[in-house]
């Protein structure tokens, strides 16, 4: 009689037990999952791989280069030889179409890694810190935020770069910090004062420790999603500063600098303006739409527990 009253007491907890111990999946994991639901974020994630993996492996899928000149072969329609065409120097365009596009996500990558760089540092510091260093820091983010973006970058370009990859990713980078400092600003004063950093300060926590071992990696998730927009900014940028002849310098090409060779012949021969516009529309669109879906995932009110 008393195993039976033990076992109808403990029924109700058998039953549930497979649920309540079940094996957790990991934050990443769900983060993952939650994204992977995300259809159209999965679909420009897709194409961005196709993207890279294209320009990475540009000499496979081509045997021209880019800087040959064909002079026999001017403006030549697509073809086997020469899927896109040439331009009017005989140029592959499908060949300048896969190495410019390594240039412009090279710059692109490149510019939000030093961008997000320099604006994680300042905003850790203004944000943990506070007080006088706050306001200096945040009021220098402020004059960089007030002054045109294109017509400052269009000066020092023409005064001080020389055209080159380098050149032009350090340029955009300058301009390119200030959002991703206010936003870890920001995280960094609500973090600062949770019962962790307290914790972590009270055990005798440096400074250092405290910043970048326990507050960064709990404000990491607004900074991907700021990292991955910033991308899609900066190769806009790029194209814009190549266009106008203050970005890429011959014999590089990128996208934006295949639109400028372009714009003479745009009733001639529309193809050689179709293709890097659209590839940069394309390349921009799937960016913004990685980092809709990654901002979705990264939330914690919407993430699935």
């Amino acid at each position: 009689m008393e195993i039976q009253e033990e076992m109808a007491t403990t029924a109700p907890v058998l039953e549930i037990t497979p649920q309540l111990t079940r094996a957790r999946r990991s934050q990443l994991r769900i983060i993952f999952d939650r994204f992977m639901r995300n259809r159209v974020a999965v679909a420009g994630a897709i194409v961005l791989i196709i993207m890279t993996l294209a320009v990475i492996f540009a000499p496979l899928l081509t045997h021209n280069s880019p800087t040959a000149i064909d002079l026999a072969h001017v403006y030549a329609p697509p073809s086997l030889a020469h899927p896109f065409g040439t331009d009017d120097l005989g140029h592959d365009e499908f060949a300048r179409a896969l190495y410019g596009g390594r240039v412009s996500l090279a710059v692109g990558v490149s510019s939000m890694l030093v961008a997000i760089f320099i604006g994680v540092t300042l905003g850790a510091v203004a944000g943990y810190y506070g007080g006088w260093i706050d306001n200096l820091l945040m009021r220098i983010t402020d004059v960089f935020l007030a002054v045109p973006l294109y017509l400052i970058v269009f000066v020092l370009s023409a005064s001080f770069s020389d055209g080159s990859i380098k050149s032009v990713v350090f340029l955009i980078a300058i301009f390119g910090w200030m959002y991703a400092a206010r936003l870890v600003r920001g995280e960094f004063l609500a973090i600062k004062e949770r019962e962790f950093v307290l914790a972590a300060r009270t055990i005798g926590a440096k400074d250092f420790r405290l910043m970048f071992r326990h507050i960064l990696p709990n404000a990491a998730g607004p900074i991907i999603v700021n990292a991955t927009l910033l991308i899609g900014s900066n190769i806009i940028l790029e194209a814009v500063l190549s266009f106008f002849g203050f970005g890429i310098q011959p014999p590089n090409a990128s996208w934006g600098s295949m639109l400028n060779n372009a714009q003479d012949v745009m009733t001639n021969d529309p193809l050689l303006v179709y293709i890097p516009g659209l590839l940069i529309f394309i390349t921009v669109l799937c960016f913004n739409l990685v980092g809709d879906g990654l901002r979705d995932a990264l939330d914690p009110y919407m993430t699935e527990r």
